[in-house]
């Protein structure tokens, strides 16, 4: 790789690194990038991404081999959490340069720049703590920018910087990426999102410290499956277009659409589809009216909830969809009296009747043990020294004794498909996959009814994604209620029994996912983002074409394919 860089911006030469001189998380790793250059990092959750950024900052230094950086290296981490270190937004994004010695002129207007090119800008008098997760990483964002500047050329390195973000707020940061990529920046990005390959100039693979794949985008393209990566959607149908000897040089949605429909031409007009009846299950929780704001009365006060009522069906799986910043979290952090009601009303199930959600002493208690809740970042729960500590936290808080309280955490570390072995382990000390099995293991412990999950696919690979999905559905298969926000909508629309969307802190729709795809494409326009796959057959049902409104890329290319008797 040396020979084949010029100059290069970041040299790596066989690096090493462990932890306490234990396991070997990087193995004789070397990584050249030239000025001006973007390189995509994949890798399972473990494999040592997030080692190698911290590297590549200079927060670690290798056990073995060498790293050099040419110019401003800025890094945006993980977890945004642990690099927001001033109170309100427009501080912290001014940290940076004040640290750095730059003038307050120059500092006021960095801060601007950076916030406006992250969307941000209009909360630049805020709280960072009343910003939600994907907000949060947007301002993670914002400072890196700052400390490097508009117009100058430097490198970024990103960690997962779009995990916590909605489809819009990606393309919204992924926007910001480009330009900066065009004006000459380096980009260095971490990520599970296959999706981000499509702009970068070389992709590597990671796996246990070292590299087992290293090419250009579209080589990745050839290999990605037997490396087991998914394509992207779109990437797979117009492969798969192109196989049947279908021309597709259309990149958009829009023009893939045109293409498409051109073909298919033929066709005739769509008959339309029948939606089954909208049936209302038994509720678990009953939620009307609920309002709730933050920072009442001071020039920060922020509006999150208004009026918002739902159902959460009882047994089921419910998910809530919408745009970061929309309150799902809020929400669902009312569920189990985190948060206090403000305005409005929660009922929930209890021996067959509805009570009022309990706000105090023992009912509040009875509450926490019945419905889980596990944060958008695992790091927001894990606190103790050892797995084992962790998990029978909740147990001996109920009361039991510690026999029962090991047998429980015995019982959910398997459950969530961790082995025994993982106990004696410390929680932090995990992969990012890791802790979010543990964390989601730490609330089952306590064996809820209900188990509310904020974000819990996002920041994992698939292999991950896919246990937690399994694990989730399992659990619905035991009769317990499941509630998901997630910026997932192709998990949403394939395992939930309802959805809710909710939209500038007020309820937009709920009802069963068959209702949802098409009421969700009628309001596409008013920046509700939907699956590529989905808005390209409702573009394609515009053109004339009968296909069904589906998320999957094998069902439209199912559907294409037996419309036209392709062979």
């Amino acid at each position: 790789m040396e020979n084949s860089v010029s100059d290069p911006v970041i040299a790596l030469r066989e690096v090493g690194f462990s932890y306490d001189k234990g396991r070997p998380v990087l193995k004789g790793l070397s990584l050249f990038v030239s000025r001006g250059e973007r390189v995509a990092v994949l890798g399972r959750n473990g494999s040592g991404k997030s080692t190698l950024v911290k590297i590549l900052g200079a927060l670690l230094t290798p056990s073995q081999g060498t790293c050099f950086a040419r110019g401003r290296v800025s890094l945006v981490f993980q977890n945004p959490e642990n690099q927001i270190v001033g109170a309100v937004v427009e501080d912290d994004v001014a940290f940076a340069p004040e640290n750095q010695g730059v003038e307050p002129i120059e500092i006021e207007r960095r801060v601007v720049w950076a916030l406006e090119k992250v969307g941000l800008l209009h909360k630049k008098k805020a709280l960072s703590s009343a910003l939600s997760g994907g907000e949060k990483q947007r301002l993670a964002l914002a400072g890196a920018l700052a400390a490097i500047g508009p117009g100058v050329s430097a490198c970024l390195v990103l960690d997962e910087p779009t995990a916590m973000l909605d489809p819009q707020g990606r393309a919204e940061v992924e926007s910001v990426l480009r330009e900066l990529h065009a004006a000459g920046t380096t980009i260095v990005q971490v990520t599970h999102q296959i999706e981000n390959v499509t702009l970068a100039d070389r992709v590597l693979v990671l796996s246990q410290g070292e590299w087992i794949w290293q090419g250009d985008r579209e080589a990745f393209w050839d290999a990605a499956e037997s490396l087991g990566f998914s394509l992207p959607p779109l990437v797979s149908l117009r492969r798969r277009l192109v196989a049947k000897g279908i021309t597709v040089n259309a990149n958009s949605i829009d023009d893939l659409a045109e293409t498409i429909a051109a073909f298919f031409s033929s066709l005739g007009t769509e008959e339309g589809e029948r939606l089954c009846p909208d049936v209302l299950p038994l509720s678990f929780f009953q939620v009307r009216d609920l309002g709730c704001g933050f920072g009442a009365g001071t020039p920060v006060e922020t509006r999150v909830l208004t009026n918002v009522s739902c159902a959460v069906p009882a047994g089921k799986w419910f998910s809530i969809l919408g745009r970061t910043g929309s309150g799902k979290s809020t929400l669902v952090q009312h569920l189990n009296g985190l948060y206090p009601i403000q305005s409005g009303e929660i009922s929930i199930l209890s021996e067959g009747e509805f009570v009022p959600l309990p706000k105090k002493g023992t009912e509040l208690r009875n509450l926490r043990r019945r419905v889980g809740l596990v944060f958008q970042s695992p790091e927001d729960q894990l606190f103790s020294p050892t797995l084992r500590e962790e998990l029978t936290f909740a147990p001996l808080n109920w009361g039991l004794s510690k026999e029962k309280a090991d047998a429980a955490a015995a019982r959910a570390v398997e459950l969530v498909g961790l082995g025994r072995e993982y106990l004696e382990r410390s929680p932090l000390r995990l992969s990012g996959g890791e802790r979010r099995l543990a964390a989601i293991a730490s609330v089952l412990s306590a064996d809820p009814e209900c188990l509310v999950l904020d974000e819990p696919t996002a920041g994992l690979d698939a292999v991950y994604r896919s246990q937690v999905v399994e694990l989730l559905s399992r659990l619905k298969g035991e009769g317990r209620t499941i509630v998901t926000v997630t910026h997932d909508f192709e998990m949403a629309f394939e395992w939930s029994d309802r959805v809710f969307v909710i939209e500038g802190g007020r309820g937009l729709f709920e009802g069963s996912v068959a209702s949802a795809l098409s009421a969700l494409l009628e309001r596409e326009s008013e920046n509700v983002m939907l699956p590529e796959v989905l808005r390209l057959c409702g573009r394609l049902k515009r053109q004339g074409l009968c296909v069904p409104l589906t998320w999957d890329v094998d069902g439209l290319f199912e559907a294409l394919h037996e419309s036209t008797r392709l062979s």
